[in-house]
């Protein structure tokens, strides 16, 4: 499991989605974020 204390806001949000039952997101969504040619990265 990644360190939440280093995260920014939006992988905060992102994660708190992946680990929300209720929620649709999922790993995908979290490898998605950090993959710098996909359209979802971060950092863009």
């Amino acid at each position: 499991m990644p360190n939440s204390s280093s995260m920014s806001d939006d992988e905060l949000d992102l994660w708190s989605d992946i680990n929300n039952p209720n929620n649709d997101a999922d790993m995908d969504d979290w490898a998605d974020a950090h993959n710098p040619n996909n359209d979802d990265y971060l950092d863009n």
